[in-house]
């Protein structure tokens, strides 16, 4: 690994040298700040005896196999390069092992093939040298800079130090550049380093927002052609057979040679480069499909137990193997020893661990064997460390589990090792829990029992919560719990001194701290307490955004955002939608100032805000709010389209939904079906990070397809969106279990609808199967979607005849919702209205007319306390509920009073459909017909008649037009004219019915 450094005043190809006294440029003193060329010739340092290592292959430093599949974003970052600004920060995130460092270790190569450019990674421990020398230096340089930061989330104090002093600087000369690529594994605008750099302007000015070419990272996502796979597994496999020859040779079959290694190559987690690789290198050990089988986490085990057991037989020897591992482990858990405190560390590290008067001669010597630092490091160079970072966190793993001692110690370990290594020791130690702490790895239990004994012992110790909390990843099903106690303790720290000083950067941070803590006790579905958390989050932010709107309307309205979800959670809609209102203004005013900043913000604001407005049955609004949000995230995808279609299409979806609830069917149909296309183009290039939101746009083109009659055609689009989420589960349970309980639910009534009703059963059983086990381990995040699927699987059952199970499924639904709606009526009066009037059904079947009447009674009475409140939303509901109540009367004989009920219902729908005739006059339709029965009892056969026609009346055109989706209906409505006709010995109206006959014996003949 071959060094440059850059310079400032003199020749950039030789050194950068600043110089001054820290007031001003002349003095004597000097230093300089060495750049890393990975992509530079490196120049071998393995000893004689140390064999080769087939992590050689695995490390993207070491440059083994060539870069592929990576074309386009070469493309795109080369046009950064030789944009015409003079300095310019660009920012890429991905999960472990996606190949950024191998991506920006192509882009120095490519860039010093060019004339005037010097390139190279910036280490961490130089950045507040770098920034430092910046501030107080001339802009006076001969060549182009590429300079790489990786980890950038360890260094987001120093870079931002460094980015306010380059935003300073004069303006460059004549074609010289400057470019900052920063890597990291993910970023967010709430909270983390990336709203440390762009969020806020507290502590900066615009200049350094100014610097960054883009306002969000470029997600680099996985490798989605199976050609590019099968070469990246090839070239893996052939690297370790020239590395260590092995008596057997092994190959990668060719496409379609074996259908079932297909397949498996296919699978998601081979999206992921390192994954590809490392089961190339295990070809070599087993049949390649053997080596396809493996979960990459558990690949990643066996190369790290092979790395240590090398580590053992080239530098252990005479060295006592136990202090030995623990040196290693703390060597790979603090991110790498400084070399010029390693003695004193490991010693101090030691003596806490119970050796007295450790000797320390062979175990630095194999450390320093081990892991040569990097050329032409000065006192704070530190030693290299195992390379990729998945092996090196596998390691420590399996030194810390391999004595009963360790790891009974290892949440003291670690509290050391963070002491010792600060930010780089905490990204490591995160990285590690993100990798490892998941459900398909063997360690999980241990590791989060480490993580929580760790912030437990250490709770009172303010920086190193502050480290552990902002290493964090902002979402995490497995890391949850930690996160969300961590973001407890950093919120009592900032509460504490915001009590006692009171100064605006202190609010600003309590008012992150409290934004954040709603998030993450919204993640563990701590509703109440996270809506308290994000309310006082606003109220914080609002009093700033009132002194200094500038720097805090972009944080505020964030905020809002936030509250908004939360208060629409727990049923406050009224409040959310005034939350989400008053957060697009805030954007609305910022957009138009700083459009190319905050009209990405504003679109996705409008979103929030039309899911709001749709929760107050507010449609029209929420329409045109969603259709301004699509149009807004149009005219950004056009202009970049890597960045902006995956929000264009999720507003697409958006919209089909509100065009549907308006139903407006047909004219859903097209932005559903281009939101699909979308993210199907998303899906197949970059599964890893796109599956998921298409599997969701497919689930609701799926239901408009069913809602214009195209059964087939949804029970597919149904078919694929369980088969989607089935991979993701089986790949991430912890995050994708509840979506496959959701597809099956969908499925089965897909498949209802074709009749398929024992299909249709099973799979509604398996999903209230996974909802009960979800329900148990969280209640109050599942218990809502445990009714809801008891509900679906109630009616399931009725349609199969079985009445007893029936009602025992839709009894559990009305207990459970009756328990959610007795702590929060706000949120789940309206469901448990739908399961008493599912009840009723359920109990008439059974011949309990007086219980069904009951049920049938209090969601009549439920229904117009929330219709009075707010009619526009809840309106339709009270009228489904008193045309099941009329029923429930007429089967205890109270025609009258079933007659005063459905009359109401029809006189409801009635209205509605005189605003929204396409939503509501097939609903009108039907509380005709069932009015027309009723009086039929009460022996007005005449007016049960008229209401009987207009029934026809209303809903034949609907049925011309989508037979398919009224085929049933419409059947039950004209066989009741026909009837009524009879019974009062009139000729039905040939017009209307020649017609309906026509078409329906033509369905009946396909």
């Amino acid at each position: 690994m071959a060094e440059r450094s850059v310079s400032v005043q003199g020749s950039a190809n030789q050194s950068i040298i600043i110089t001054g006294d820290h007031n001003q440029v002349g003095g004597a003193a000097q230093f300089r700040i060495p750049l890393v060329r990975h992509h530079a010739p490196a120049r071998r340092r393995r000893g004689p005896q140390t064999p080769p290592n087939v992590l050689d292959i695995l490390s993207a430093h070491n440059k083994a196999l060539s870069l592929q599949g990576r074309e386009p974003e070469l493309t795109i970052l080369n046009e950064w390069l030789s944009d015409d600004t003079d300095i310019s920060v660009f920012a890429i995130t991905a999960s472990a092992g996606s190949g950024k460092t191998r991506l920006a270790i192509e882009l120095c190569e490519q860039a010093e093939l060019q004339t005037g450019w010097a390139a190279g990674f910036v280490r961490s421990d130089d950045l507040e040298q770098l920034a430092h020398a910046f501030k107080f230096a001339q802009a006076n340089w001969s060549h182009s800079l590429l300079l790489v930061v990786d980890y950038a989330g360890a260094n987001a104090q120093a870079l931002a130090q460094w980015l306010d002093a380059l935003s300073q600087l004069d303006d460059l000369a004549d074609g010289i550049r400057v470019r900052i690529l920063l890597l990291e594994r993910e970023a967010s605008k709430e909270a983390g380093w990336w709203h440390t750099l762009t969020g806020s302007a507290l502590g900066s000015d615009q200049a350094r927002l100014d610097l960054f070419t883009r306002f969000e990272p470029y997600a680099l996502t996985g490798l989605s052609d199976i050609a590019v796979r099968r070469a990246v597994l090839c070239a893996a496999l052939n690297a370790v057979q020239a590395l260590v020859p092995y008596p057997q040779v092994s190959a990668i079959p060719e496409a379609g040679e074996q259908p079932d290694f297909d397949t498996a190559l296919a699978d998601p987690q081979f999206g992921n480069p390192l994954a590809l690789v490392m089961a190339g290198i295990l070809c070599r050990d087993m049949s390649p499909r053997a080596a396809l089988s493996l979960h990459y986490l558990a690949a990643a085990e066996k190369l790290a137990q092979r790395e240590i057991d090398r580590f053992y037989k080239c530098f252990g020897e005479g060295a006592d193997a136990t202090k030995l591992a623990h040196c290693l482990c703390f060597h790979l858990l603090c991110g790498g020893l400084r070399i010029a405190d390693m003695r004193q560390t490991l010693s101090a590290e030691l003596v806490a661990m119970g050796w007295h008067s450790p000797g320390l001669d062979k175990e630095l010597q194999a450390l320093k064997q081990a892991f040569p630092p990097a050329e032409g490091g000065d006192e704070t160079a530190r030693l290299s460390t195992t390379q990729p970072d998945l092996i090196a966190e596998a390691m420590c793993i399996q030194l810390l589990q391999s004595d009963e001692e360790l790891s009974l110690k290892a949440a003291d370990i670690l509290a050391r090792v963070l002491k010792y290594g600060q930010d780089q020791a905490a990204a490591t130690l995160v990285r590690l829990l993100q990798d490892f702490a998941c459900p398909v790895s063997q360690p999980t239990a241990q590791l989060l029992k480490w993580a929580e004994q760790l912030v437990e012992n250490n709770q009172h110790n303010r920086e190193l919560i502050e480290l552990l909390n902002g290493a964090m990843p902002l979402s995490s099903i497995a890391l949850a719990e930690v996160a969300c106690k961590l973001a407890t303790l950093r919120y009592q720290q900032e509460q504490t001194k915001a009590e006692s000083q009171l100064s605006e950067a202190d609010l600003a941070r309590l008012a992150m701290s409290l934004n954040n803590l709603a998030v993450r006790q919204s993640d563990l579905g701590q509703r109440e307490v996270a809506l308290a958390s994000a309310t006082e989050a606003v109220e914080h932010y609002s009093a700033l955004a009132e002194n200094r709107p500038d720097a805090f309307l972009p944080d505020l309205a964030v905020s809002l955002n936030t509250l908004a979800t939360l208060q629409s959670s727990l049923g406050q809609h009224e409040a959310a939608h005034t939350s989400a209102l008053e957060a697009v203004e805030h954007f609305r005013i910022l957009a138009k100032a700083r459009p190319d900043i905050f009209l990405p913000a504003l679109a996705g604001s409008l979103n929030n805000l039309a899911n709001r407005q749709s929760k107050l049955g507010q449609y029209e609004a929420a329409y045109t709010s969603a259709l301004e949000a699509v149009e807004l995230r149009r005219a950004l995808a056009q202009a970049r389209p890597d960045a902006f279609l995956p929000d264009l299409a999720g507003s697409l979806s958006n919209l089909a939904n509100l065009q549907s609830a308006l139903g407006q069917h047909e004219a859903a149909h097209t932005p559903a079906l281009e939101a699909v296309e979308l993210q199907r183009a998303l899906a197949q290039a970059h599964p890893d990070a796109f599956l998921p939101d298409f599997a969701m746009s497919l689930n609701n083109l799926a239901n408009l397809q069913s809602a214009l009659g195209q059964h087939e055609a949804a029970h597919t689009s149904a078919l694929e969106v369980f088969e989607h989420f089935r991979i993701l589960a089986k790949a991430r349970p912890g995050a994708f279990l509840p979506d496959l309980a959701g597809s099956l639910n969908n499925l089965a009534n897909r498949q209802s609808k074709l009749g398929q009703h024992e299909a249709a059963h099973e799979s509604t059983l398996e999903a209230v199967e996974y909802y009960r086990a979800l329900a148990q381990a969280r209640p109050e995040a599942f218990s809502p979607y445990l009714a809801t699927s008891l509900n679906n699987l109630a009616n399931l059952q009725s349609a199969l005849g079985q009445h007893e199970a029936a009602h025992t499924s839709a009894l559990e639904a009305v207990e459970l919702r009756r328990a959610l709606a007795q702590a929060r009526p706000d949120a789940f009066l309206p469901d448990l209205a739908m399961s008493l009037n599912n009840l009723a059904n359920r109990q008439s079947a059974l011949g309990q007319h007086e219980a069904a009447y009951t049920s049938a009674l209090e969601a009549v009475e439920l229904r117009r306390a929330l219709a009075q409140a707010r009619p526009d939303a809840f309106l339709p509901d009270l009228a489904g509920s008193l045309n099941n109540l009329a029923n429930r009367q007429s089967e205890l004989g109270q025609h009258e009073a079933a007659h005063i009920s459905a009359l109401e219902a029809v006189e409801l729908q009635r209205a509605l459909a005189q605003a929204r005739p396409d939503a509501f006059l097939p609903d009108l339709a039907s509380s005709l017909n069932n009015l027309a029965d009723i009086q039929s009892d009460l022996g007005q056969c005449e007016v049960a008649l008229l209401s009987s026609k207009e029934a026809v009346q209303l809903l034949s055109p609907y049925f011309i037009k989508w037979p398919e989706a009224y085929k049933s209906w419409m059947g039950i409505v004209l066989g009741n004219y026909l009837r009524y006709c009879k019974a009062a010995e009139q000729e039905p109206d040939s017009e209307l019915v020649d017609p309906i006959i026509e078409k329906l014996n033509e369905l009946e003949q396909e």
